[in-house]
């Protein structure tokens, strides 16, 4: 009987080389453990042995066993290592070539605008900040010097959420969708140490007459720098040098004074129309980006107001700041030279497909 467990622990060793496929060990499983030739076929003469036979005779087959099992189990895993192989060289994708595609995509031109904005201001050192666009009334108006009662709330009519939302909220802490990007401000103020220098890109929402300058939903890029001695002298330089990199080197900046509730002083600042202004198509009378008068409002600067700064734990004695907006739907139509901003959210196709 030994001499039959060894022969069959043999003829499947032999067997099991010849195994290629999952199917096959399959089979040769239940070969040697069920069927033919296999080590229960064995135990049908183990009632003539003796006991010490029989105990004895148990043990080789149990071993048995759990060889032909042990030999199986990596034999499985040998052919699926060998299956992945396989696959892997019949799938691979070497993803460092190149793969021509007519309709591959690109970003879209307010994308590209913001990012090239942004890499402007990386390079002058400045950090981006962002928020959610969701804004409680506190951050958006109170906290930026423009309370309930002041008439710059009525320029700004404002997107509320739901009274189902906002019922049960104090009148600071209301709900809404941010009409700048200033409360980035605020709170930047709240969380960092001194010096501060950064741009906060983000999109804002206003309840607009719709034209080739407006939107109501559009976006913005402002920045803000905090420090000692900061005045509005480095604020045009760098504003001219911003313009000059986007907008290239003949743009001219018009400074206007003006009056911001949260600002002092403070000033609206134009640009020499790119559409009109010899570099593009369109005739001067017929602009409708500048109506006709060769400067685009682009951008509001300021020093901010000191109770801005109280309100934030700032020491407007000793820390000044000055800041801007712009309106990234403008800046992308001015470098793109279209004709309305209006246009970027329209899809249209002969447009989009430029970029």
């Amino acid at each position: 009987m030994l001499e039959k467990l060894e022969s069959i622990e043999k003829a499947f060793l032999i067997e099991l080389e010849k195994i290629n496929s999952k199917i096959e060990l399959q089979n040769l499983e239940a070969d040697i453990l069920w069927k033919k030739w296999s080590l229960k076929a064995l135990l049908k003469d183990i009632k003539n042995f003796s006991i010490e036979e029989k105990k004895e005779f148990w043990l080789k087959i149990n071993l048995a066993k759990n060889f032909v099992l042990e030999k199986i189990g990596a034999k499985s895993i040998e052919l699926e290592q060998k299956e992945f192989l396989e696959l892997w060289k019949k799938e691979k994708i070497d993803v460092t070539l190149e793969f021509p595609s007519k309709d591959k995509g690109h970003m879209h031109p307010i994308s590209l605008t913001s990012k090239i904005l942004e890499d402007i201001f990386i390079s002058m050192w400045f950090k981006i900040e962002d928020w959610p666009q969701i804004e409680n009334e506190d951050y958006n108006f109170e906290k930026l010097n423009i309370p309930a009662d002041h008439p710059a709330r009525d320029v700004w009519d404002t997107f509320w959420l739901s009274d189902e939302i906002n019922k049960e909220k104090n009148l600071w802490e209301k709900l809404l969708l941010r009409t700048h990007t200033s409360p980035v401000q605020i709170r930047t103020m709240l969380k960092w140490e001194l010096p501060i220098k950064i741009i906060v890109p983000g999109r804002v929402f206003r309840y607009e007459q719709e034209d080739a300058r407006h939107t109501s939903n559009f976006y913005q890029l402002e920045w803000l720098v905090i420090g000692e001695k900061v005045n509005f002298w480095e604020l045009k330089w760098t504003l001219e040098m911003v313009m000059k990199k986007l907008l290239w080197e003949k743009t001219k900046l018009r400074f206007r004074p003006s009056i911001f509730p949260f600002t002092e002083p403070s000033a609206e600042i134009d640009i020499s129309c790119q559409l009109c202004s010899g570099t593009w198509k369109i005739k001067q009378e017929n602009c409708k980006m500048c109506s006709a008068t060769g400067w685009v409002e682009l951008l509001w600067a300021w020093m901010v107001h000191p109770k801005v700064l109280s309100e934030s734990g700032i020491d407007p004695e000793k820390y000044s700041w000055f800041a801007f907006w712009m309106g990234i739907d403008r800046i992308a139509a001015q470098r793109f030279w279209v004709s309305s901003s209006r246009m970027f959210y329209q899809n249209k196709f002969k447009l989009l497909k430029q970029f």
